[in-house]
């Protein structure tokens, strides 16, 4: 039997009809399981906040009583050379954690708001020297918001030491900073006496080299931290599951010469993911 006109019609009308449906589900589940991702994804960014503060919390007990068994040595004497590594820890899975410190001052304090009031313009006018130097973007990659104003010469790039130089005093300031750059690149130890002499000879005046004293800094406060991870057993046998870093202050102890701790350390300014691709770390990744 032929089918009618009407029966056309009905099939006609029919048909949109399931494809609108077919989109109203399609829509929702979609909306459903784009609101499960979301959620999830808070789920997990909420997880590795928690293990990231932890991980810090503890990684700053454990440092803290790795640096009281130190027994007054400084940090360079003690961190394995060529690495900066500080300690192993073996977890009960046989994981390793291997623990580097570094030296993160070499940046300018780019946050005025902890400098004394007399030095905001001496710290505020090497910033600006910096900034007539370089770009942009290296600019913000060569200052870091928290730490220490003093920057350290044993670490802190060319530029920021001419600037900082050259602010404070002069051209007898930037005489200083070729001074200290040369010995630095012959092998020389930069100590706080190499430091008046290098001024001296470089023509700074005594006002001077009291601005120069309070901004190169030969006894480092401000260091990275890295944190790596490593597989103990099976196919992750000494292969790196993660690493983790951040920035802390660790300074010398005001009851050095009575206990013999000679260092302590402070919280974490900052307390990253930095995955397992990155093959050098700069403190910039840090800040």
């Amino acid at each position: 039997m032929r089918p009618t006109e009407h029966s056309y019609s009905k099939r006609g009308f029919v048909m949109p009809m399931v494809i609108l449906l077919m989109v109203v589900v399609g829509l929702s589940l979609s909306l459903s399981l784009r609101r499960m991702s979301t959620q999830q994804l808070v789920v997990n960014r909420q997880i590795n906040a928690y293990f990231e503060h932890h991980s810090g919390r503890g990684l700053q007990e454990a440092i803290g009583a790795w640096l009281r068994q130190q027994n007054g040595r400084e940090l360079d004497e003690v961190l394995e050379e060529g690495t900066g590594k500080a300690m192993d820890i073996t977890l009960s899975d046989s994981s390793i954690v291997s623990i580097y410190l570094f030296d993160a001052q070499g940046s300018m304090l780019s946050d005025l708001s902890s400098v004394p009031d007399p030095q905001v313009n001496e710290v505020g006018l090497s910033l600006r020297t910096l900034s007539e130097r370089v770009g942009p973007r290296e600019y913000e990659r060569l200052t870091r918001p928290f730490g220490p104003a003093a920057i350290s010469i044993h670490t802190a790039p060319p530029v920021v030491i001419e600037s900082i130089g050259s602010a404070v005093a002069g051209n007898a300031g930037l005489r200083l900073a070729d001074d200290l750059l040369l010995r630095r690149e012959a092998g020389e130890e930069l100590t706080r006496q190499v430091l008046v002499e290098s001024a001296t000879r470089a023509g700074v005046t005594s006002e001077q080299r009291t601005a120069v004293l309070r901004r190169y800094a030969t006894d480092v406060q401000l260091w990275g931290v890295v944190v790596e991870v490593r597989g103990g057993r099976g196919t992750s046998l000494g292969r790196l599951l993660a690493r983790y870093g951040g920035v802390t202050l660790i300074r010398s102890s005001s009851s050095r010469r009575s206990t013999g701790n000679a260092m302590e350390i402070g919280a974490f300014y900052t307390w990253k993911d930095l995955g397992i691709d990155s093959q050098r770390i700069d403190p910039a990744d840090l800040y």
